[in-house]
């Protein structure tokens, strides 16, 4: 054998290892949709022709019998220098898929070969490209939302805050319709708000860690500004968690943080169409109003993304019926059946939204005079109105009426 089959023979292994992880590289990954591409005749400003020069989204959609009608661009942390699309973009997007949420995980320019905004004319790009493309994919128009990790979450910020208007004239039907979010979902990472800017600020859900300290000081900041302004925001905080967690799927602490993003999304009317409308009643307990308690409606129909409803009695409200609970038409039950559960919280309620204003010694033998002990051995649940009922309660929202309600249980 001479010197240089030797050579070869000693390689081949390596060789075969290498070639081996060229085609794993490359090959496509079972289950992943081709991206596709948001300029396909080329982007603007593109100084090359490999992928990275291609800025495209993944499109992931739920099963029919899932679908919700609601989307949302997820767009991967990474510094804008790399894109983290595994665990900050297939793993999201399968989640939200299960829930029946439509997903598009976007492939957006990076540096050092295109600035951030290239990075942020893409992320535009890719909300025109969801609305434009809404009837092909059986979306809502206006449920589109824009979720971002770390440099993503500054990326959504940006793009969520300050919206491309729509061209009518435009010759690309693309930059006919808008890129307006109708959400936010900025994860450990957000741009800062300036002082005085005007911006579209839409409903907006936050999470982050303490021990991500310097994404959580930016994100507390944005935070503050949004409910002085009186936008709708809801944020978790949670207190141990590295940075880059990504939706933390398995983690028995932090996992806990897209269930409550799902909930968010569901209480604000975002996965259905349906009219929300208002309600009221009267929930009495063997006669007598409610003292201290909750309803809960939970729907029995079929209509994916439906929300339950909680209305507390909370007798605090001066002129107010006692055992009064209301819904206002934006935060109310949507048409359908819904199963109805009475929960009892204490027999004695003294809240002081009620306490006499008497002042001095008379105020104080007042006080003396209350029994603040337990009244109550636990919560107590009424599902049916007789305890030897075969069904449970139930009513049924109709559209278009007012609909007033009187619970009435039994406890024995």
């Amino acid at each position: 054998m001479n010197r240089f089959a030797y050579i070869l023979l000693m390689l081949s292994p390596v060789l075969l290892l290498f070639g081996t992880a060229i085609r794993s590289a490359n090959a496509d990954v079972p289950g992943i949709p081709d991206p596709i591409l948001l300029w396909p005749d080329g982007a603007p400003g593109a100084n090359g022709t490999t992928a990275e020069d291609k800025p495209a989204v993944w499109v992931f959609l739920p099963p029919p019998e899932k679908a919700t009608g609601a989307s949302v661009l997820i767009c991967p942390g990474g510094a804008f220098t790399t894109r983290c699309t595994d665990q900050e973009g297939v793993l999201p997007a399968r989640w939200f898929n299960d829930r029946g949420i439509a997903a598009f995980v976007l492939r957006y320019r990076i540096r050092p070969l295109y600035d951030n905004k290239a990075a942020d004319q893409d992320a535009y790009r890719a909300m025109q490209f969801i609305r434009a493309n809404a009837e092909k994919y059986h979306l809502s128009p206006d449920r589109i939302g824009i979720m971002g990790f770390s440099a993503g979450g500054e990326l959504c910020t940006r793009v969520a805050w300050h919206p491309v208007a729509a061209d009518p004239e435009a010759k690309d039907a693309l930059d006919r319709v808008s890129s307006k979010a109708n959400f936010l979902i900025p994860i450990y990472g957000t741009t800062n708000l300036g002082k005085g800017e005007k911006g579209d600020y839409p409903p907006t859900f936050m999470f982050c860690t303490m021990e991500d300290s310097s994404h959580l000081s930016a994100m507390q900041s944005v935070y503050s500004q949004l409910v002085q302004g009186r936008h709708p925001v809801e944020a978790h905080f949670f207190q141990s968690g590295e940075h880059g967690t990504g939706f933390a799927l398995g983690d028995p602490v932090l996992g806990a943080f897209p269930d409550l993003l799902y909930n968010w999304m569901r209480q604000r009317g975002l996965l259905t169409t349906a009219q929300r409308v208002a309600i009221r009643g009267i929930a009495k307990l063997d006669g007598q109003p409610l003292i201290r308690g909750m309803l809960i409606f939970t729907p029995l129909n079929a209509v994916p993304g439906t929300p339950p409803i909680t209305c507390y009695v909370m007798n605090v409200t001066a002129g107010e019926q006692t055992g009064l609970f209301k819904a206002k038409a934006d935060a109310g039950p949507t048409p359908g059946k819904y199963r109805v559960e009475m929960r009892q919280d204490a027999t004695r309620w003294l809240s002081n939204a009620n306490s006499p204003m008497l002042g001095g010694e008379a105020q104080k033998e007042w006080v003396r005079n209350r029994d603040l002990n337990p009244s109550i051995e636990n919560q107590r649940i009424y599902r049916k109105h007789r305890p030897g009922d075969n069904e449970d309660m139930t009513i049924e929202i109709r559209a278009g009426q007012e609909n007033r309600f009187d619970i009435e249980v039994w406890s024995k």
